[in-house]
């Protein structure tokens, strides 16, 4: 385990530092249906790059004894912006107060996951990267879209997930982006296990 959790670290070493949620969880698709009473989902926020390193180990932990339930650990590949968080939760608490009585009942029952929802919300990050979703690339022609890719923004990280590839870059003009490469996803979760 400890080899997996430093093979992580030191690929998404860039991705590690400030305000990040980090998320265990089973896709609907493989039976992590929110409806589900066997669901594993787990959701916690690290500062710094210390208490990444304590929760992806926890986590690791964790999805070692479910080895059925295919779970995956996410990570928010833009850091989250805590002042930013905050100011949207409020206007969502806010909005809460003009709900029928039965909604905002539920809104205050779940108050910990609307603040999570608040910090996840791309107007709270603190910084813009762009993932890129390559389902449908090779080994082989991975390399012709990261070079591609390459000629109108950096790429900053490729890694393979588990149907294809992740190209993480800078932010740019998507109209000069080739859609056959991939989906561009503009505040994604970089998938660091599964």
């Amino acid at each position: 385990m400890t080899n997996t959790i430093k093979e992580i670290m030191e690929q998404f070493r860039d991705f590690t530092d400030g305000t990040r949620m980090i998320m265990l969880i089973q896709r609907n698709k493989e039976g992590g249906a929110s409806n589900n009473p066997d669901r594993v989902a787990k959701r916690r926020i690290s500062n710094n790059t210390e208490e990444f390193t304590k929760i992806l180990a926890d986590f690791l932990e964790i999805k070692k004894d479910f080895p059925d339930k295919q779970l995956r650990i996410y990570s928010a590949v833009n850091r989250r912006n805590f002042n930013k968080g905050i100011r949207e939760f409020k206007r969502q608490q806010l909005e809460a107060d003009y709900y029928d009585e039965e909604s905002k009942r539920r809104f205050y029952l779940d108050i910990k996951n609307r603040w999570l929802s608040s910090l996840m919300k791309p107007s709270s990050r603190a910084e813009t990267f762009f993932l890129i979703d390559c389902d449908d690339l090779t080994r082989k022609t991975i390399g012709k879209a990261i070079d591609e890719v390459d000629t109108i923004t950096d790429v900053v990280l490729h890694y393979k997930t588990k149907n294809g590839y992740h190209i993480i870059t800078k932010p740019f003009n998507p109209n000069l982006f080739d859609k056959t490469i991939g989906e561009i996803k503009k505040d994604a979760l970089l998938l660091l296990d599964f």
